[in-house]
């Protein structure tokens, strides 16, 4: 008979993870502080935006990103993030991917609103953020996050 042999040891087993790779919009952006024009910025609300008629393309952001989020638009030759569809939540909406999520797993708040559901959701489970010892502070947050990734 063939096929896989039976696994003894459960240590053994390979695992794999899938962990999206969205824009942290980092308290202490690294991307924010290598930009040599200024393209990458925080908003007034803190998300960190880059403005692509800024962006020169030289890629300093892309490198910094300690999270593999940034990369180089081939066709604008610009670098480019996630923005959390900054230009739909500066008119109340949610960004897209948590609007349209079908199984509710993208949960968009404002972390200073202590009463929202965001906040709820933090309170309620087991959230951590990637690299913790970067020192950059995330805002993303992901829910029972395994050790192994971080």
């Amino acid at each position: 008979m063939h096929g896989f042999p039976a696994v003894e040891d459960p240590d053994t087993v390979e695992k794999s993870f899938f962990v999206p790779k969205m824009c942290a919009h980092c308290e202490r952006s690294p991307c924010e502080q290598v930009c040599p024009v200024g393209a990458t910025f925080r908003s007034p609300d803190g998300a960190v935006i880059i403005d692509e008629s800024y962006c020169i393309g030289c890629a300093y952001c892309i490198q910094a990103c300690p999270y593999g989020c940034r990369y180089f638009n081939e066709e604008t030759k610009t670098a480019g993030k996630c923005t959390l569809c900054y230009h739909r939540i500066t008119r109340g909406l949610k960004p897209a991917c948590a609007e349209v999520c079908p199984t509710g797993a993208r949960v968009f708040g404002d972390l200073k609103d202590r009463e929202g559901k965001l906040a709820e959701f933090i309170a309620q489970h087991n959230v951590q953020v990637l690299k913790p010892g970067m020192g950059t502070f995330p805002k993303l947050y992901y829910h029972a996050l395994d050790k192994e990734v971080h």
